[in-house]
C-alpha cells in the first residue's frame, strides 16, 4: 500500500501554522478540522502516548489529532482507512484510547469517513487555495 505523505502550510488553528500528514484522509482532516466551528485549536504534535497489550506485548500509539474547542473541552481524533479498521491492533488501540479519554473526561473520535465526505463540506474546497500542500 502506498503512503502519501506530506505537509500542510498556512493552518490557522494549528498552533505550528503547519502540520505533517501520514495519509490523504489525514490531510483531508486537517482541512476539515480547519473550518469546524467551535474549534480553538489542533494539532498531531501533542506528545500524547496511550499504552496497549498486543499479543501480550506492551505497547503504546501515538493517535492522529488532539482537538481543543472553545469551551475548553478536548477531544482525541483518530482516523483510519478501510484497509485498517479490522486489524486487532486498530480495535485494541481504540478501546486503550477510549479508556484513556474517559479518565481526562475527553472524548474519543473515531474517523473512518472517506475524503470525498469531506468534499461536501464547501469549506474544504474554499480552503484548498489558502493552504499549500507540500508532498514529501
Amino acid at each position: 500500500m502506498r503512503v502519501n505523505r506530506g505537509k500542510l502550510i498556512g493552518l490557522r488553528r494549528s498552533p505550528y501554522g503547519e502540520e505533517v500528514y501520514d495519509s490523504d484522509l489525514e490531510k483531508y482532516y486537517m482541512v476539515e478540522l480547519e473550518g469546524m466551528p467551535g474549534i480553538k485549536s489542533w494539532t498531531k504534535k501533542h506528545n500524547i502516548k496511550i499504552p496497549y497489550q498486543f499479543l501480550f506485548i506492551k505497547r503504546h500509539y501515538i493517535p492522529d489529532f488532539l482537538v481543543e474547542f472553545n469551551d475548553g473541552s478536548k477531544e482525541i481524533h483518530e482516523t483510519k482507512g478501510l484497509p485498517f479498521l479490522f486489524l486487532l491492533s486498530t480495535k485494541l488501540k481504540k478501546v486503550s484510547a477510549e479508556e484513556y479519554c474517559k479518565k481526562l473526561g475527553w472524548k474519543y473520535i473515531f474517523i473512518t469517513k472517506d475524503k470525498e465526505v469531506f468534499y461536501k463540506n464547501n469549506f474544504l474546497s474554499n480552503a484548498l487555495g489558502s493552504i499549500k500542500d507540500i508532498k514529501e
